[in-house]
């Protein structure tokens, strides 16, 4: 498709969005399975009504919420019908993760944040479900029913919901919460674990009374309360710290409480009685351990299951499952940005010669594995740091280096003495794609003289080498954390001394430029260094980003009140169910 006659416009954040709790973005992914979309926010008027499958509402021809991009062949949202929600009913879902340490700190993988998610609440939230706008990140009361930021950014004072009670299991057994378990659980994030990147300008946390949580900053931090909304700031108890069950158990305060959790069989939770939002009108949720990408399918297909990770990946796939599911609902998900380049450990040797990473860049056929993987929808020029916080349109040109050119590369790979160059490589195949994804690359880079070695390792040995940034040279699944503000993207990913730092990229100069922006107010100075981080990156060619594809979200017609698809991946089906699992019922 031709990216470069579309107009995606924009959005800001801005200091008073800011200080009244909201934040935009732009951009987004669908995380861990290579999938993705584009859009933009209110300014773009919608040229065509929503489809959820074949169906549509003129109600929603305008609404900024059911946008549909004319270039696409489906909307990113599209409404629920005229029905009243029933209760009854469990949930299934086929996915894709196994389950591994539950305790929220350790981990952004699926396996440890997703059943967290599911039963813990979050001081703040962000917006989901069919009434979100998928191109807007709006930061709503959860834990907290309100919050204030003082004037000159250093104080967020957060008043918390009256009458939040624990779930009823042992040892928590219903009591009351209170603010000195939510400023433990916040100051436990910002001292261990892969969080801690979010409080590296906390000063303090503290409960100055029972419904009151405190946070003084050391200096201004632009969007500080996003990440707070998100699913990697979940609020679990001090209790199970304490008797050191954290890792096994999770006792939250969500709509749903946790059963069962058998490491490569399911997941089961059930409806919490004591709720103290609203009556969730499920009774309970499955989720089905399938790493089987075609036994996803096949459930699906069935009726089996009720959702599942990455069932199509293409469009072709869409409209095969459309002829055998009577009423399909389909979306896409909103992209700003890609989470998936050719991964290298820039601590290795044999990547610290900057002609060598050229080489490999430009030896990506980007247009044939769009074609190839995506059938030619997708972006094949797509940064890993999201276009929105740089430009003012997304870019159709990433420079030099984001090209494919054989015979520069063989030229750059001889002028650093690696004619016959070998890379040894993982990767864990969270949906076909990355499997199909590997065995092009592999093709490709023999064609410039570059051989890779290895290939697919199991998802616990591939996540402890990727999260934990101990990756022995490089791999073609290596994501890139999700985040909801730009500190994710030009701080936590690219730091050297950030635990997201996951390539071990050690550069004194970004480094420099990195905690500059983190502390910058100003939105157009802000930008500025935002713009130099781009370029460096992409120059010096950490990072060769590889062609993303545009992720179908498919829900059985009788799936109601969830969705899944905004920017940023701010509302990822891997692993944002809890947000929405009270609202989300079965019309069967």
């Amino acid at each position: 498709m031709d990216t470069t006659t579309r107009d995606l416009t924009r959005p800001s954040i801005g200091r008073r969005d800011l200080l009244r709790g909201t934040a935009l973005a732009a951009g987004g992914l669908a995380a861990a399975a290579l999938i993705g979309c584009g859009g933009d926010d209110e300014k773009e008027t919608a040229t065509s009504t929503a489809t959820a499958a074949s169906s549509s509402t003129s109600a929603a021809a305008n609404d900024p919420r059911y946008r549909k991009d004319p270039n696409l062949p489906y909307a990113f949202n599209y409404p629920e019908p005229d029905k009243q929600p029933k209760s009854g009913g469990t949930l299934r879902v086929a996915a894709t993760w196994d389950v591994s340490t539950f305790d929220p700190t350790k981990s952004a993988a699926g396996g440890t944040i997703t059943v967290p998610n599911l039963i813990y609440n979050r001081l703040l939230a962000i917006k989901a479900g069919p009434e979100a706008n998928p191109f807007k990140i709006e930061v709503v009361p959860e834990l907290a029913k309100s919050w204030e930021v003082t004037p000159d950014g250093l104080t967020y004072n957060f008043k918390l919901q009256e009458g939040v009670k624990w779930q009823n299991v042992a040892p928590l057994n219903g009591r009351p919460l209170v603010a000195d378990d939510i400023a433990f659980a916040l100051q436990r994030y910002s001292k261990e674990g892969v969080h801690q990147s979010y409080y590296v300008n906390v000063d303090s946390i503290t409960a100055p009374d029972a419904s009151t949580v405190r946070v003084k900053m050391k200096q201004p931090t632009p969007e500080f309360e996003v990440p707070l909304a998100s699913r990697y700031q979940t609020i679990f108890p001090k209790d199970l710290v304490d008797s050191g069950e954290i890792d096994k158990k999770v006792i939250g305060t969500g709509a749903m409480v946790l059963q069962e959790a058998v490491t490569g069989q399911r997941v089961t939770a059930a409806r919490n009685p004591d709720y103290w939002r609203s009556k969730a009108l499920l009774d309970g949720v499955e989720f089905r351990l399938m790493p089987d990408a075609s036994a996803r399918l096949a459930a699906f297909r069935s009726g089996q299951i009720d959702y599942g990770y990455s069932v199509v990946a293409t469009k072709t796939e869409v409209d095969q499952l459309t002829k055998t599911v009577n009423g399909l609902q389909v979306n896409l998900a909103a992209l700003a940005n890609s989470i998936l380049p050719f991964g290298m450990n820039l601590s290795n040797p044999k990547f610290a010669d900057e002609r060598v990473r050229r080489a490999i860049s430009l030896a990506i056929d980007r247009k044939a594995v769009n074609t190839f993987l995506f059938e030619g929808i997708g972006e094949e020029i797509l940064h890993l740091l999201p276009w929105n916080y740089v430009f003012d349109q997304r870019p159709t040109d990433l420079g030099q280096w984001v090209k494919f050119d054989i015979a520069k590369s063989k030229q750059l790979l001889d002028a650093a003495g690696q004619k016959d160059f070998t890379i040894n490589y993982i990767y864990y195949p969270y949906s076909t794609t990355y499997d199909r994804l590997s065995e092009v690359l592999v093709d490709q880079f023999r064609t410039a003289g570059i051989t890779l070695k290895g290939g697919k390792v199991d998802y616990t040995e591939f996540n402890s080498q990727w999260v934990g940034a101990k990756l022995p040279e490089a791999t073609t699944s290596g994501w890139a954390a999700l985040g909801f503000e730009a500190n994710t993207y030009f701080y936590n990913q690219m730091h050297s001394k950030s635990p997201g730092n996951r390539w071990q990229l050690k550069d004194p100069q970004i480094d420099e430029w990195a905690t500059q922006q983190s502390v910058e107010l100003d939105p157009k100075k802000r930008r500025e260094i935002h713009k130099k981080i781009w370029d460096r990156d992409l120059d010096m060619a950490y990072r060769p980003p590889l062609p993303y594809g545009y992720a179908f979200e498919v829900l059985q017609p009788w799936l109601r009140g969830i969705r899944f698809g905004a920017i940023l991946g701010a509302n990822s089906s891997y692993y944002d169910w809890g947000v929405q699992i009270g609202q989300t019922w079965l019309d069967k």
